[in-house]
């Protein structure tokens, strides 16, 4: 495939692979049974928001465009995704730079919640996908120096872009916080990634932009995924509390098919779904186009264990 940009990874575009790896989405035929869609873009996104905040507490609910533009503008690398996300919080970014660096436990076991929750790692190997195609991206992003450290060995060890070209045997938790810890915390603001995007995504002028990017062609090695164990003993030791503390996420309904943002509705009666880890929905009515609201949700354990051998 002709390399006709340069292609950069940041925070949009880890979201735009993210989203490939999803569990499968419910169909619109679920919908008529009264079932939402659990796996949506703005969940996911908010998901990966605790990565970086555990305690974040800017949990909004906003009329349909609101979340659903703000989520599609920051995959897009139009922007920080706005204050529903704290990717343009300066602070924050230091602390999970800081809580990666000194703190690796906790800030892998809120990605082994998000990997629980959202990624396919069935006999679809989409997590094996999604590796090798952050892999590929990395590699030819020339914008990242070779001795550039990620934070991707399950301990807490780093290895430099340099030496991930010879990274064999990958833990996925591990992989996707490293990867994740960069393109957030990197120099270079979001919108550093949108002539990748339009690349890999071109405009359909408001419709659905469907991804054509090609990196899995790029990738040339054969890789061993495994995965991170942890249980609800030592999720408990990493993090000082256990997962019934995480925060809810509140979202609206998402316009999964990735069209550009609408103007948000006048002020009316919104309906806000929330999301539980099972997951499950509850449904509320407000009178107020924005509103706040904290829940407790049950345990989520990464059981996983042993390794997904190359077939």
């Amino acid at each position: 495939m002709e390399n006709k940009v340069k292609q950069r990874l940041c925070g949009g575009t880890f979201f735009t692979l993210f989203l490939r790896a999803r569990k499968p989405l419910l169909g619109a035929n679920k919908y008529y049974d009264g079932k939402l869609e659990p796996y949506s873009e703005p969940i996911a996104l908010f998901e990966l928001s605790k990565v970086v905040v555990p305690d974040w507490q800017n949990i909004f609910v906003y009329a349909k465009s609101t979340c659903g533009g703000n989520t599609s503008e920051y995959k897009n690398c139009k922007n920080e995704g706005g204050i529903l996300f704290p990717f343009s919080d300066a602070t924050a970014l230091t602390s999970f730079d800081r809580r990666v660096k000194e703190q690796y436990a906790s800030a892998l076991h809120e990605m082994c919640v998000v990997t629980e929750l959202l990624i396919d790692t069935g006999s679809a190997e989409r997590d094996k996908m999604l590796v090798e195609e952050l892999l590929a991206l990395i590699d030819i992003d020339d914008s990242i120096d070779v001795a550039q450290p990620f934070y991707v060995l399950e301990h807490g060890g780093s290895v430099t872009k340099s030496e991930l070209r010879g990274l064999n045997d990958i833990c996925l938790q591990s992989f996707l916080l490293g990867v994740w810890h960069y393109a957030v915390t990197r120099p270079e603001k979001n919108t550093f990634g949108k002539e990748t995007i339009d690349f890999w995504c071109p405009s359909t002028g408001g419709g659905k932009r469907e991804y054509n990017g090609g990196l899995h062609e790029l990738f040339d090695r054969k890789i061993t995924i495994s995965y991170y164990k942890t249980t609800e003993s030592t999720a408990e030791e990493e993090t000082g509390a256990d997962d019934s503390e995480r925060d809810t996420v509140i979202v609206e309904t998402e316009n999964c098919s990735g069209e550009e943002a609408q103007k948000e509705p006048a002020a009316s009666s919104t309906t806000q779904q929330v999301l539980n880890t099972n997951p499950t929905f509850n449904t509320f009515n407000f009178n107020a186009p924005i509103h706040t609201f904290n829940n407790q949700v049950g345990t989520v354990v990464n059981n996983y264990g042993g390794k997904k051998d190359e077939q």
